[in-house]
Formats: structure tokens, sequence, C-alpha cells
């Protein structure tokens, strides 16, 4: 016979079901903020929120400067190069929109361009207010970064003037 009542079972359930829809978050803010780390000078959260089907980040940079780490390159054809390679790349074009860099690179490498814009709408369902409005601003924003991370699907926009930085991640 237990000696725990019948609230006790309930509130131990209640914390394993918890406990396991959080393992199963697209990304955690801590690791996602560990991976930014080594790209970029990373200010306070301002939003994040993650299901299993998506994540966005937004954060402050304290700097628009990118960090080694993150291979630079400065056309959509340069970067499919890149990213062939390396899996990792951010275009800095002061011309181009990142809405018409995701477009040249989809007529550039179908598969890629595409993974980067399914990844913006997927990640819509956890963007709240604040992130889908620093989302939309920064894809039509002449001269912000476009980044893309292969391994988890992370499409990264940076404004280095604003210091804004948003990282959307769809189902992957």
């Amino acid at each position: 016979m237990s000696h725990f009542g019948p609230h006790a079972r309930a509130c131990g359930l209640f914390l394993a079901v918890i406990a396991f829809v959080s393992a199963c978050a697209r990304d955690a803010e801590a690791e996602q903020r560990g991976r930014l780390g080594a790209w970029f000078a990373l200010g306070e959260t301002v939003t994040f929120a993650a299901t299993m089907h998506c994540a966005v980040g937004l954060y402050r940079v304290a700097d628009g400067r990118i960090k080694a780490a993150m291979p630079l390159v400065g056309s959509p054809p340069e970067m499919v190069r890149v990213l062939a390679a390396r899996g990792l790349a951010a275009l800095v074009t002061p011309g181009l929109a990142p809405d018409a860099a995701m477009v040249a690179l989809a007529n550039l490498d179908r598969p890629t361009g595409m993974a980067m814009r399914r990844a913006g709408l997927e990640a819509r369902a956890c963007m709240e207010a604040t992130s889908e409005s620093a989302f939309h601003h920064l894809l039509g924003q002449s001269g912000a970064v476009l980044a893309w991370e292969a391994e988890t699907g992370a499409l990264m926009l940076m404004d280095p003037g604003a210091g804004l930085l948003i990282v959307a991640m769809g189902a992957g």
C-alpha cells in the first residue's frame, strides 16, 4: 500500500509529462544561445519559444560583427559553395535583403533555398507579436545578414545597425 495520496501521484504524473514535452522541444534556449555565441556577440534574450515543431529566438547583439567561426560570403553563388563544403555560412550583401537572397539561393540550389524558406514558414507557429514583427522586418531589410546552419536547420537574420538577431527553426 502506497503512502502517497492521489494528489501526489497526479502531481508526479504532471511533472513527468512536462519533462517529456520539454525534452521534445525543437530547441532549448540555452543550447541555442550556446551555438549562436560561437558566431555572434549575443546580448540579452528578447524572446524565445519552442515546441516540438519549431523554435524562435530573438536576441540583442552586443555589436554587429560576426565571429570568425561563421564563414562570411558576399554572394548567393559563394554561399551555395560554402554551405556545400561547411554546412554553415552568413551572406553579407549591402544591397540585398534576406528574402531576395533566399530566392536567389533557391534558384541556384533549390533544396537549400527551400529548406531556408521552410524553416522561416514553419517557425511562424512559435512566433509571438515581437518576434514575428522583427522577422518580417529583417526579411525585407536591405543589408541584413542572412545565415544558415544546415545541421540544425537554423535560419538566422541579423540587423547589425538595430542590434537584433532572430533565429527561426522549423520541424527540421
